[in-house]
């Protein structure tokens, strides 16, 4: 027990001792450390809710007149929505109350055949409304749809099947075998529904709107998408330069040439086919126009109106050989349908064997005129080269020219009357006006400028369509180079469109124009002057910014205000004489 306590008192003189190291506070000490803590926090607390009191004193203020005003505004709407609502229902009940009285006069002054239809209109709208709930319920609609697209496979399988066996035999037959099936198609509605045919064709602006309102359309939106996409190639270009320690080899990089690249080759294709669509359309026109021109085969190609066939009762050789104006307009919605609509008519299958050549309408008439007009043009230049005489030895018009004009036009650029900028521009226009001159000697003919004209309008921009296609289907790796190709193309799809609107105004004043001397020089010499690539940009930039003004800042409707306000009017003749007497006398004083 003695080892016991003083084990305890040893334990407990080293508690002493812990306790005199650690310095612990007195209790007075303490408490007073404690009140003054608790005073300062409790002065602070004050301070700061005072501080906070002064400070969003101002926006509960704000916030209290806001909700006091939200209140009064809310505590009328309410008042006046009760008010008025009462006074809605009231004017409700009654309406209903004189509809029922009218409704119930009207029904007793009926008589039985009148309420038995209603009776049986009622009827038939209950109907069909279940007959919709139990289709809709049982699935006929999805039903009925999946059994036409088994139908339709099987049929399409079938018709390839036959395509193949056909073609085995001739691959000619296999082609023309679509086509065929079309106008088939075409004379079996012609002889089952001639009227729906002729209302299409004469009574609708379909015919109009397929050979060329859509086209026009097309082209407007070809020609929007090749040009945002060249502007965001060209910012994308610049900023590109602009961060020349980016590589361009980068995953982001590469992502983005790859989808240029497919954006640009869809473009490309749309460039080609619409203009391969106004090659086929303006040797169309020009071929009928001409025919419209010649002696005697001009007869045949003057469409004349079906009151004047049907009066006629005796009629010679060449009167039988024209053609109603129904029987064209039936004829060109038909073929305009077929070029516009009908799809390529190699399956899937012959594709590969044919290594990607299209067989669309298009295409096929495509080839046989490009091939026609560039012969045709090959052989205008040589014959206008051999007229030319002898001295031009193996050169070619055209070099001979540039070459005249080189040395005139490097000492005007000498002298500073020119500039290098001005001589290219004439160097260019001639290169590109070379294609006219087998057309310009129609001007010294007597009566064979209008064959000029054609040449100028139709002939020779196709010819140039077809060398612009020919240049963007040819395969090229490099970008840039493609890119340009479209650009130039693109300028010939904004010369279609400034074609298509010059057509409709001379068409317009064509009566007038007839009776003008030497119209048809000037005409041609308007035609010559379009042609041109800074012309035909610049008159299509000038269209774009009026399409895309608001119709009272365009140009046009400016115009026409100057116009009308430039006529004389009914008021000011109405005016008091004296008045425009004293208006008189008052400029003579100023004088």
């Amino acid at each position: 027990m003695r080892l016991i306590a003083s084990r305890i008192q040893v334990l407990l003189d080293h508690a002493y001792d812990l306790l005199e190291k650690l310095d612990l506070p007195p209790w007075q000490e303490y408490k007073e450390a404690a009140s003054a803590a608790f005073h300062d926090v409790r002065v602070a607390t004050v301070s700061s809710c005072k501080f906070g009191h002064l400070t969003f004193r101002p926006v509960f203020i704000l916030l209290g007149i806001i909700l006091h005003c939200l209140a009064v505004v809310l505590q009328i709407i309410l008042e006046n929505s009760i008010y008025h609502g009462w006074r809605a229902l009231k004017e409700f009940y009654f309406q209903m109350q004189m509809a029922t009285i009218w409704f119930i006069r009207y029904q007793k002054s009926l008589s039985p055949s009148a309420i038995y239809a209603e009776v049986a209109v009622l009827a038939a709208v209950t109907t069909l409304w279940l007959l919709r709930r139990h289709v809709k319920k049982h699935r006929y609609y999805e039903r009925t749809m999946a059994w036409y697209q088994v139908r339709k496979q099987k049929v399409l399988k079938r018709y390839n099947h036959f395509v193949d066996q056909v073609g085995k035999t001739s691959t000619f037959l296999a082609l023309l075998l679509p086509h065929l099936l079309y106008f088939t198609f075409a004379a079996i509605i012609k002889r089952l529904l001639p009227w729906l045919v002729t209302y299409l064709a004469t009574k609708t602006p379909l015919n109009a709107f397929i050979q060329y309102f859509h086209p026009l359309y097309c082209t407007f939106l070809i020609i929007g998408k090749s040009t945002q996409h060249l502007r965001t190639y060209k910012v994308v270009e610049a900023d590109g330069n602009d961060k020349k320690t980016v590589s361009k080899t980068t995953p982001s990089n590469v992502k983005r040439q790859q989808k240029q690249k497919a954006e640009l080759e869809e473009i490309r294709k749309e460039v080609v086919d619409i203009l391969k669509y106004w090659v086929v359309y303006a040797i169309i026109i020009a071929t009928v126009r001409t025919g419209k021109l010649l002696p005697f085969v001009g007869h045949m190609f003057t469409v004349v109106g079906d009151n004047v066939t049907k009066g006629k009762r005796r009629q010679g050789m060449l009167s039988k050989l024209r053609f109603s104006s129904k029987f064209v307009e039936e004829i060109s919605l038909v073929f305009f349908t077929w070029l516009r609509f009908m799809p390529s008519s190699v399956t899937g299958q012959e594709k590969s064997s044919l290594k990607g050549k299209g067989n669309s309408p298009i295409e096929i008439i495509y080839k046989k005129f490009s091939s026609f007009v560039k012969s045709a043009m090959s052989s205008s230049a040589s014959l206008t080269n051999k007229a030319a005489g002898s001295h031009l030895g193996s050169g070619s018009m055209l070099s001979w020219c540039v070459g005249k004009l080189d040395f005139p036009l490097s000492i005007l650029v000498l002298g500073r009357a020119i500039s290098q900028e001005t001589k290219q521009k004439v160097i260019t226009t001639v290169n590109e006006l070379s294609d006219l001159i087998p057309a310009a000697i129609t001007l010294f003919v007597p009566g064979c400028s209008s064959y000029g004209v054609i040449y100028v309008s139709l002939v020779a921009p196709a010819f140039l369509s077809i060398k612009s296609c020919d240049e963007i289907n040819k395969k090229s790796s490099n970008f840039d180079t493609m890119e340009s190709k479209v650009n130039d193309a693109s300028r010939f799809l904004r010369f279609w469109m400034i074609h298509a609107l010059v057509t409709w105004v001379l068409d317009s004043f064509a009566p007038i124009l007839a009776w003008v001397p030497f119209s048809t020089h000037v005409i041609w010499l308007l035609w010559a002057f379009l042609q041109l690539e800074t012309t035909t940009r610049r008159i299509y930039g000038w269209f774009e910014s009026e399409v895309e003004k608001p119709l009272d800042q365009t140009q046009t409707m400016q115009s026409v205000k100057r116009v009308i306000a430039a006529l004389p009017s009914s008021v000011d003749s109405q005016k008091d004489p004296s008045s425009n007497e004293g208006q008189v006398e008052k400029s003579k004083k100023e004088d």
